[in-house]
């Protein structure tokens, strides 16, 4: 073999690798580690929410901010809660917290990220995946999302209630003998 043929068949294989290696395979959804981040996700609002069939509005103050949780809409079997985040002064150049919109299923006890500042619904895990399969694309839906969207932000609720329960500090008002401390 001539050094012209050995360096075009070495050329002709690094092109393949290449290739190969650019081919994206298609996103598989975890379904059960989905359902493990809504339950938790449930277990840990209900915490957050104490007396949530006669209360509206919750506030808790953060080491860098507060977390504000309001309900949107009841209804028999869900209850959607926007959860809403202010950054102290200091922090405010830094990072913008998003306003997450959250519904919970009381009779399947799951929590479930629906709206992400105000863009919703996002796209269901096995439809973005079936999506990216059918379309051949790189990844990405119509709303310039990834397949794995949902997930993405029912793992950020998690991490974000769990830091919440770790250090938040309820504010409430204390109203003695008519008066208001």
């Amino acid at each position: 073999m001539t050094p012209r043929k050995n360096l075009a068949t070495i050329e002709r294989k690094v092109d393949n690798l290449v290739r190969k290696s650019r081919e994206k395979t298609a996103y598989k959804v975890d379904l059960p580690a989905y359902h493990a981040d809504c339950d938790a996700n449930y277990l840990r609002l209900c915490k957050l929410l104490p007396e949530l069939s006669s209360r509206g509005h919750w506030r808790y103050q953060m080491p860098h901010g507060a977390l504000e949780l309001t309900v949107l809409e009841r209804s028999r079997y869900t209850t959607e809660v926007s959860l809403s985040a202010t950054a102290s002064p200091d922090e405010k150049h830094w990072l913008a917290p998003p306003t997450l919109t959250v519904r919970l299923y009381h009779d399947a006890r799951m929590a479930e990220v629906v709206a992400v500042d105000g863009r919703g619904p996002l796209p269901e895990p096995a439809a973005a995946a079936q999506d990216q399969e059918r379309k051949g694309h790189n990844g990405k839906n119509a709303r310039m999302g990834g397949a794995d969207e949902r997930q993405q932000a029912n793992r950020f609720l998690g991490e974000w209630l769990g830091h919440c329960l770790a250090n938040g500090r309820t504010e409430f008002e204390l109203i003695l003998d008519g008066w208001r401390l």
